[in-house]
């Protein structure tokens, strides 16, 4: 009895462990993705003010002249 509740324990630390490194994992991750993203706006916002016509939609478009 006394065998089985220290290998549950072993198997309980090793989890809280891997649970831990996990959460510092996606946590890493997540402040990644947050510099991305936001990267990744002030990158449209440039392009839309260097290239403007190739970021509108085709709606928003005026037509050509031979419309």
């Amino acid at each position: 009895m006394t065998a089985r509740i220290a290998d549950l324990e072993i198997q309980l630390t090793h989890q809280q462990r891997q649970v831990e490194e996990l959460n510092e994992l996606v946590y890493s991750q997540q402040q990644t993705l947050e510099v991305l993203t936001a990267e990744l706006r002030q990158i449209k916002e440039q392009l839309q003010i260097v290239l403007p016509s190739l970021t509108k939609e085709s709606e928003d478009e005026t037509p050509p002249p031979h419309y």
